[in-house]
């Protein structure tokens, strides 16, 4: 149930991250929170329907026995993943945990959303020994403890229940490389992003949680208990639906026979539905299990009721009531640049794409750019110089089912030619009176960018020239190839007297960016 929610939350390294991108992390997170209350209301009917059936069967005794171990196991993991909630917003607005719980605040609350540096710092840490990592170590124990519960050898790692969430050993692609689990997740990740995955990874706990003690439930006979513990159950393809698309859900009878027609009755905006509404209600049929198919307009929190009409082994009818929850929202797409707010010309442009659809059902529209995939979510957007000056659309739409698109909403970016690069006279010397010592432990003239640049942008010098003036008297310049000075400049610069000027001009550099000369040139005058 959880899993068919799958979200594409990584990281957006954006400086400026929109308005509308952080209230669609909002949006999400507390549909996921919404889903997870209503998750966590629907185990503890199950542990309730467990230990009413272990009372009246003594088989039955042990399994329960292990699910309140399953149970409690659980509860330690899930309150450690709230502390961690609060302690991220205690660390990203420099607010006390203990008031953070008192206030008992969200992530609407919080103020720093578009914050990156202080998750990642708190999630991955100086030397990869941040809150991630603990988080992984939890996951993998957790894992452990179920087994060792469940004590069967047909339960283990590679059964589907525990290979189907919280897969922390994977490894996935990130800005070239190969990364595990936690860089892939909370590095350079806004504190947005952070929450909703920690409550989606609240929902896989809760998840696994559900299908282990459904598990150990269907070790036992259901023969003995099949007409005591029969219950009407609604499975949900997925709780969060799509404006304009429709919400359906399986209607099953647990531990009965399959091979039974069933007879539905449902309706829509209530909590219960009698034999006396029948008229009023949708009529439906199936065998073993019915399915429903709900259309929705309305945004929002969604409710229906209903009962299953079937026989009782002595021929009479039997009503078998049932009711459901979901939220439908708004279709949207955040997208934004993983290092600036603008797209610059010339170079790769990192981007994420976060939408409540799994990566491959997107289409995406780059407006004129071309992209390549950098991963699940991410991509290299190369826009050409041509585009400089203008605006690109980045539009996003999702392919649902039967072939149906569903537009997630698009995004203006700015298109910039990529700046000139600062050059300098080794690492940091770029003009002023020096020492011949200084300039001499410095044999090179290198090229970088701003500070304000946050791409990974390296230039190499390719050539330059240097011209010595004494006294008002310019020598031939010496034109220079590679960084590296020359033995000609190296023994001019060890005999240079006092006051003697030099100058490096004409520097010629080059990097993806293309090929660029430097006109302003670096003037140096020999203490």
């Amino acid at each position: 149930m959880i899993g068919m929610m799958y979200l594409v939350l990584t990281a957006m390294l954006a400086l400026n991250v929109s308005k509308e991108i952080l209230n669609a992390f909002i949006t999400v997170n507390e549909a996921m929170e919404r889903t997870n209350e209503n998750f966590y209301t629907k185990i503890n009917s199950t542990y309730a329907n467990f230990a009413e059936t272990a009372k009246n069967q003594e088989k039955a005794k042990i399994p329960y026995e292990k699910a309140v171990k399953v149970q409690a196991a659980t509860k330690k993991l899930v309150e450690y993943m709230e502390e961690v909630k609060y302690t991220l917003h205690s660390v990203t607005d420099g607010i006390p945990v203990d008031e953070v719980k008192k206030q008992k605040l969200t992530l609407e609350n919080l103020e720093a959303k578009d914050n990156y540096d202080k998750p990642s710092n708190y999630f991955i840490g100086q030397t990869e020994n941040g809150k991630a990592y603990e988080m992984a170590k939890k996951f993998k124990e957790y894992k452990q403890e179920l087994i060792k519960i469940v004590g069967d050898t047909g339960y283990n790692l590679n059964h589907p229940i525990l290979a189907g969430g919280l897969q922390v050993d994977q490894k996935f692609p990130k800005d070239g490389v190969t990364v595990g689990w936690e860089k892939y997740n909370f590095e350079g990740t806004v504190a947005a992003a952070c929450f909703t995955l920690l409550n989606k990874t609240i929902g896989e706990i809760r998840n696994m949680e559900y299908e282990t003690v459904d598990y150990l439930a269907k070790a036992i006979d259901a023969k003995s208990h099949k007409f005591d513990m029969i219950n009407a159950k609604v499975i949900p393809n997925s709780r969060i639906v799509f404006q304009g698309d429709k919400y359906e859900a399986d209607v099953i009878v647990a531990a009965y026979d399959s091979r039974q027609l069933l007879t539905a009755y449902y309706g829509t905006g209530r909590d219960t539905a009698t034999e006396a509404q029948e008229s009023s209600l949708h009529p439906l049929e199936g065998e073993g299990a019915v399915k429903i198919s709900i259309p929705c307009s309305a945004v929002g929190d969604q409710k229906f009721a209903g009962y299953i009409k079937m026989k009782s082994p002595d021929g009479k009818d039997e009503i078998k009531p049932f009711s459901g929850t979901y939220t439908v929202t708004r279709p949207t797409a955040a997208v934004a640049a993983d290092k600036m707010n603008v797209f610059y010309a010339g170079i790769p442009n990192p981007v994420t794409i976060a939408a409540p659809v799994a990566p491959e059902k997107l289409r995406i529209n780059w407006g004129g750019a071309s992209a390549s995939s950098a991963g699940a979510g991410k991509y290299n957007v190369d826009i050409p110089t041509t585009l400089v000056g203008k605006e690109v659309t980045v539009t996003v739409s999702a392919e649902l089912e039967r072939g149906k698109a569903q537009n997630m909403g698009s995004t203006v970016f700015r298109v910039k030619a990529v700046p000139a690069p600062n050059v300098f006279v080794g690492g940091n010397i770029s003009a002023g009176k020096q020492p011949k010592d200084a300039i001499l432990a410095n044999r090179f003239v290198s090229a970088k960018m701003g500070v304000d640049f946050n791409y990974e942008l390296p230039w190499k010098v390719l050539s330059y020239t240097v011209t010595f003036v004494k006294n008002g008297v310019e020598d031939t310049p010496i034109t220079v190839t590679g960084p590296q000075f020359n033995s000609q400049v190296e023994g001019k610069i060890q005999s240079a007297s006092s006051g003697t000027i030099i100058e490096f001009s004409n520097i010629k550099i080059s990097s993806i960016a293309g090929t660029r000369t430097i006109d302003k040139p670096i003037v140096i005058r020999v203490r």
